[in-house]
């Protein structure tokens, strides 16, 4: 359960932000919610899988890119020392090589394979998905969903690039930005996966 504390804590937010009045709102469980939208019966129940699919996309991502991020950690061109380690403990995880995660970029090259409309319909797609967020109102939201849309972009730039197989990709020529992206993306996404776990086992 949520913490009256942590709810407090969540309109003073609300409030500083965007000066929203909560009391407007009525509270809802997040245990309750989180069963209504994405339980086996809610409103979505597909969305978890969609998020493990995505996921395990941009961790292809991030295995593709993996030796340029190592060598600009090696060349001093990522941040400070501290930030480099952490990027590396991260590169060298297992899971990068595991080769489940592989299945969806699999599925997501032989679905550009079948029919070159596809690959123009993914590359479409994600234009929307970037003018889309500059609908967002709140600034914060915004910029976050922009990190997001740019890093799973990248990551289906990797596994996709223009003939649908990623093989004529040059990893050298992909802006620092959208690898930066790419990384923040797979934590971001972590994070909401740790999340749905614990509410899955509340």
């Amino acid at each position: 359960m949520v913490s009256a504390q942590v709810i407090r804590g969540m309109q003073e937010k609300m409030m500083d932000d965007g000066g929203i009045d909560p009391n407007e709102y009525t509270w809802t469980d997040p245990n309750v919610e989180f069963s209504r939208r994405l339980g086996p019966n809610g409103e979505t129940p597909e969305a978890i899988e969609n998020l493990y699919f995505t996921m395990m996309l941009l961790l292809s991502g991030v295995k593709g890119a993996r030796e340029r991020l190592l060598a600009d950690c090696n060349n001093g061109k990522i941040g400070d020392t501290q930030a480099c380690e952490v990027l590396q403990k991260i590169l060298n995880h297992p899971l990068l090589d595991d080769p489940s995660i592989e299945a969806a970029s699999l599925r997501l090259r032989e679905h550009a394979s079948k029919d070159s409309n596809n690959l123009w319909e993914a590359r479409m797609r994600t234009r929307d998905l970037m003018r889309i967020m500059n609908c967002v109102q709140c600034n914060k939201c915004r910029f976050h969903g922009k990190i997001s849309t740019l890093g799973l972009s990248t990551a289906m730039q990797l596994t996709i690039g223009q003939n649908g197989l990623g093989s004529d990709v040059d990893v050298n020529k992909i802006h620092r930005v959208e690898l930066a992206a790419l990384v923040t993306a797979m934590g971001k996404f972590s994070s909401g996966i740790d999340l749905c776990l614990d509410m899955q086992q509340q």
